[in-house]
């Protein structure tokens, strides 16, 4: 294998691009995450690629994550992306801004990384298309939401009591004089700095090492979505449904609009995550939510499981996995046997 581990530039990645979409391919081997199946279904969009396999080691194309970073293999020759996000070769279009934007966010976030200076640089270039790139809280679409609720979809950074806490996010709020109401951009910079400061108190509970810096991050905004707010649907469609959601918002980036109305519609009445029991396949974890894998990335925020390990949710119908979290042929949540 040749691994080409100097950190590639935007030109070797763009011809890199230009090479699999002019090509007809048999396949493309993907990993059944959400960056994979982005850049998957948008190769099919463009290229000439007749199966997309998560299985096949015979396909000519194959996305590669690893220690070292991440490759693409064409006919046996690996390509080194570094830790950028696969979807981060693509040519910025603006009928793909909110694929390559969420694609990026979502690849951060399964990482448990900061944007690269490469994908920075992508944000930053996208603004001449439209495109918001501002620093500020690292909570879901506090553009649009009441800042409540923006607190209560915070799954990354994880607020104790507050994620998905309906009442205790409200309730916090007032203790500073934030309105039910208020969104971020309606607050003085002396309330600013009372939330922050309750924020990171609540963070300490569980992590002693967090920081402001932490819960400070660039965001990007196109027309009114959030690539951090797609990017959690994206998870928790993926766990949820399986690909297709992900397909029909690639293929028709309007399906955006769909997918955050039902996004918010599921979780704006909150969620709890009680106990977690370890058995030797699973972490058990007593919750309503339906999606493993932001279980998961709470979880590993606290400090409660580690990642080795994969995820199911125990409710009242049962215990279930999914797809992103063990291997399976089915999609959507998967029905494990638990005698617990």
């Amino acid at each position: 294998m040749e691994n080409f581990l100097k950190e590639p530039n935007k030109e070797e990645l763009r011809e890199l691009n230009s090479k699999i979409l002019t090509k007809e391919w048999t396949c493309i081997k993907a990993s059944f995450k959400p960056e994979d199946l982005i850049f998957s279904f948008l190769t099919f969009k463009y290229g000439k690629v007749n199966a997309i396999s998560f299985s096949s080691d015979d396909c000519e194309i194959q996305l590669i994550t690893n220690n070292s970073g991440k490759f693409i293999s064409i006919e046996g020759k690996h390509y080194y992306l570094g830790l950028n996000s696969f979807v981060s070769i693509f040519p910025l279009s603006i009928d793909d801004i909110l694929p390559i934007i969420s694609g990026i966010t979502v690849s951060t976030i399964i990482e448990r990384r900061n944007y690269s200076d490469f994908e920075i640089d992508i944000l930053n270039d996208l603004i001449k298309l439209g495109v918001i790139v501002e620093e500020n809280l690292k909570i879901p679409n506090y553009k649009s939401l009441p800042l409540f609720f923006s607190l209560m979809l915070s799954f990354d950074p994880y607020i104790p009591d507050i994620t998905g806490n309906r009442e205790n996010s409200i309730k916090m709020l007032k203790e500073i004089n934030i309105q039910e109401t208020d969104k971020l951009e309606d607050i003085d910079e002396t309330k600013l700095n009372s939330l922050i400061y309750k924020i990171i108190s609540s963070e300490l509970k569980i992590n002693p090492k967090f920081s402001r810096e932490q819960i400070i991050t660039k965001r990007a905004y196109y027309l009114e979505y959030d690539s951090l707010e797609l990017a959690f649907a994206l998870i928790y469609f993926l766990d949820l449904k399986g690909n297709g959601d992900i397909f029909q918002f690639v293929i028709s980036p309007n399906y955006a609009e769909t997918l955050i109305y039902k996004f918010r519609e599921e979780l704006s009445k909150g969620f709890y995550i009680k106990d977690v029991n370890e058995t030797a396949n699973y972490y058990i974890v007593e919750s309503n939510l339906k999606s493993p894998t932001l279980i998961q990335l709470i979880l590993l925020q606290s400090g409660k499981i580690k990642r080795n390990k994969p995820v199911a949710i125990k409710n009242e119908e049962g215990v279930f996995t999914s797809r992103l979290q063990v291997p399976s042929l089915k999609e959507g949540l998967v029905k494990i046997e638990y005698n617990g």
